[in-house]
């Protein structure tokens, strides 16, 4: 049911001029740069050795786009404006044998009667380019090879304005073309990573798998805005926002797993429900997963106002369905688990998820696992991938919980297990690659997710080992970002700090074979690559923003000064020590 309320402003000069102002110097060029990589080659640089079809972003007007290959097949909003093509060639052609409905995708920086092209991700295969080695005797080796679990592969060639996808035959999938021409991945630093030593995909059931020795309870409540005067604006409440939540227990420990339908809170906001629960009902630890769903109401306050009032409520829901949940506690006869690939053709997980800002790197993984209890009847369910959820027009002010709320649903109904959605890796900007930004398509990427999500269930196996361990690690991090210090003054200083250090935390989790790391914030999926590589679970979950939202964790080795993500971020800092802390997880 869609409700409508009117939200007076609370906010009185000055202090909506600095919220203003703090919107101002957070957000500038947010459309532009989040979506489609921005800059160019240097002026007069020579055409590219590799083009689509004739044409490179940052060289290429959209005039000459237009007379090369003339109108789209489909265009509309995204962040600015996406353009869809039909794809060409005879690799293509293969590809579109196996795949129906797909498109070379063009994301421009503005319009496409005056803009110019950011990032091409393309089906088409470029003559000369179908296959690895003919990649390397055309271009030499890769400035980056990585190759996923399930043995599809990267090659990522940034100094020429050009990446590759290829399917584990080593043909290529995907052609991904952007316009800055530079080495990503600098001399001195890892040239390859592959995680195929790490199992993925159907999994054979053994013959008598150790009992969890464990009790689950689970339940979800709604915690969209209730009252008028939480907010300054009027708004639509489109469809609901949940907190969903799986609490295991074992020999005294209850752990309680929730995720929400939130864009971010902090740990200072965590901690007092966490607290709170351990006082009344005995809880060890409150993992919170927020999907960053960016339909919901900012409760950080970044964009200039801090609804108090209706984080409060918030906090007061995570408590109520921490308890509920517990009281719902059974016998887990078995913990099953799963977890594939998504196919990552056309530089992307077509119509599901892309990389914004270095197009190509995706995590393709989709995993799950799954409390059953008597009889097999299933209880909970963890549900895992990578992708902001961003699929609703930025300023429409309609609260969705977008495609995770949807997910949840159709999951919850086709299987009647409680489902727990926990977003993965999704720094850089891993995005939905929707065709454009509205309520139905949101509603459609839920239910493919759920389709892929449905498929790898059907073989999952029982967990082959009873492990149940968690772990918590402090992590201090140097804030040197002048806008986020800014911000931490005007807000009251609500983030913890210590001696100029920002203090969150990470979990590593064992639940069966299952290992789950979490991540204070957004990180890149370059470092999960790295943590994933010495994870020995299975399925591998590394969950971000968990408890806390520290912004954008990016590589030392990409960090740009002047981007996005960068300005989005507490320091250069945050990236390299997160992935320290986490490699100390594992390896314990």
């Amino acid at each position: 049911m869609t409700t409508r309320r009117s939200f007076p402003s609370p906010l009185s000069f000055p202090t909506a001029f600095i919220g203003t102002v703090i919107l101002a110097l957070l957000a500038v060029d947010v459309d532009l740069r989040a979506q489609a990589v921005k800059g160019g080659p240097a002026k007069g640089a020579p055409r590219r050795q590799v083009t689509y079809r004739g044409i490179s972003p940052g060289l290429t007007s959209m005039e000459e786009v237009r007379e090369k290959i003339g109108k789209p097949v489909h265009r509309a909003k995204w962040y600015a404006w996406k353009l869809l093509y039909e794809p060409v060639g005879p690799a293509a052609k293969r590809v579109r044998a196996k795949e129906s409905g797909l498109f070379d995708s063009f994301h421009l920086l503005g319009s496409p009667e005056d803009g110019h092209i950011g990032t091409i991700e393309a089906v088409s295969v470029p003559d000369g380019y179908e296959t690895e080695a003919k990649i390397r005797a055309k271009l030499g080796d890769p400035e980056l090879k990585l190759t996923h679990a399930g043995g599809q592969v990267l090659l990522d060639y940034s100094s020429k304005g050009v990446r590759f996808t290829l399917d584990p035959n080593y043909r290529t999938i995907g052609t991904a073309y952007f316009p800055h021409g530079y080495s990503r991945v600098h001399d001195g630093c890892r040239r390859e990573i592959d995680l195929s030593h790490l199992r993925q995909g159907p999994t054979l059931r053994a013959k008598n798998p150790p009992k969890p020795n464990l009790k689950a309870g689970a339940a979800e409540i709604d915690i969209s805005p209730t009252d008028p005067k939480w907010f300054k604006d009027e708004f639509t409440i489109h469809d609901a926002m949940k907190a969903r939540c799986v609490v295991f227990e074992r020999d005294g420990q209850k752990v309680a797993i929730v995720g929400a339908d939130l864009f971010g809170m902090l740990k200072s906001e965590f901690d007092p429900i966490e607290a709170e629960l351990k006082k009344k009902v005995g809880l060890t630890a409150l993992i919170v997963g927020m999907s960053h769903n960016h339909a919901a109401p900012d409760t950080i306050g970044i964009y200039g106002y801090y609804p108090k009032d209706y984080v409060a409520h918030i906090q007061t829901q995570i408590e109520k369905v921490v308890t509920e949940a517990l009281a719902k506690l059974e016998d887990v006869e078995e913990v099953a688990v799963s977890s594939d690939e998504l196919l990552l053709t056309g530089a992307r997980v077509h119509g599901l998820m892309r990389n914004a800002r270095n197009p190509g790197i995706v995590d393709p993984q989709i995993a799950l696992v799954e409390a059953r209890g008597k009889g097999g009847k299933p209880i909970a369910t963890l549900l895992h991938f990578a992708c902001h959820p961003e699929g609703l027009e930025k300023g429409a002010k309609e609260i969705s919980a977008d495609f995770p709320g949807y997910l949840c649903e159709r999951w919850k109904k086709e299987t009647g297990a409680q489902a727990i959605f926990l977003n993965g890796a999704l720094g850089g900007m891993v995005s939905g690659d929707t065709k454009a930004r509205t309520h139905a398509e949101a509603k459609a990427a839920g239910k493919a997710f759920a389709d892929a999500l449905l498929a790898i269930r059907t073989q999952a196996a029982p967990s082959q080992s009873d492990h149940f361990k968690l772990q918590r690690q402090r992590i201090e991090v140097p804030v040197t970002n002048p806008k986020l210090l800014i911000f931490q003054r005007m807000s009251g200083n609500r983030r913890p700090y210590y001696r100029g250090r920002v203090v969150s935390e990470m979990f590593h989790l064992r639940i069966g074979e299952a290992e789950i790391v979490t991540i204070p914030g957004e990180l890149l999926p370059e470092i999960s690559f790295e943590i994933l590589e010495k994870m020995k679970g299975y399925p591998r979950m590394i969950v971000g923003l968990v408890n806390d939202e520290l912004g954008y964790m990016v590589p030392g080795y990409d960090y740009r000064a002047g981007a996005y993500e960068e300005g989005m971020s507490v320091s250069p800092a945050v990236g390299p020590m997160v992935k320290e802390a986490a490699l100390r997880l594992v390896g314990e």
